[in-house]
């Protein structure tokens, strides 16, 4: 008889003191990101020495430190785009240059794919790099005439991301960087 006591006081422990419900942390959410029904228009800067277009979500800034390089902005995604004008003499040696600074990255990046650019027309040749992992920069691109100059640009957001949650600006971007590419002629 004492041990049916014991039995149905331990039970009775075991019910109220093991049914406290624990709350689980929630998971981290990532805001919605909804892309901008883009436009493209020539920017706006007279002195930077080639014309291309850009989104109508983004603004082309002159570089005070210097006429060969324009900042291209994103304020909705609270990215840039930094891109430099090299005139040169030896555009091979430019190139070789401006590709060590997208390797780089090959310590921190899971994958660094490489898209073509050719247009024979316009004289345009372009490399664009798509980087995947903890970079800085998801998205750089090289383009020349092969004679004359090199343009090159590499895309930074102004903050610490999370590469998961910024992958469908980074997708939107690399359309938008398409498009400047694709447009690129000297002024």
């Amino acid at each position: 008889m004492k041990n049916i006591g014991v039995i149905v006081i331990t039970s009775l422990m075991f019910v109220i003191f093991g049914c406290d419900k624990k709350n689980a942390p929630k998971p981290i959410a990532y805001q919605h990101i909804e892309n901008i029904t883009t436009s493209y228009a020539p920017h706006n800067i007279n002195s930077f020495p080639l014309q291309f277009n850009i989104s109508n979500g983004a603004i082309a800034e002159n570089n005070q430190q210097n006429s060969g390089w324009i900042n291209i902005k994103y304020p909705k995604y609270n990215a840039t785009i930094y891109c430099s004008y090299i005139k040169s003499n030896d555009i091979e040696k430019e190139i070789v240059k401006s590709r060590e600074l997208v390797y780089v990255h090959s310590k921190l990046s899971s994958n660094i794919t490489t898209l073509n650019y050719n247009d024979s027309t316009k004289s345009v040749w372009a490399e664009l790099y798509i980087l995947r992992g903890k970079v800085a920069t998801p998205i750089q691109f090289i383009a020349t005439d092969n004679h004359s100059y090199i343009f090159r640009g590499a895309l930074y957001f102004n903050s610490q991301v999370n590469q998961d949650s910024v992958a469908p600006i980074v997708e939107y971007l690399q359309s938008d960087i398409a498009k400047i590419i694709e447009s690129i002629k000297p002024q």
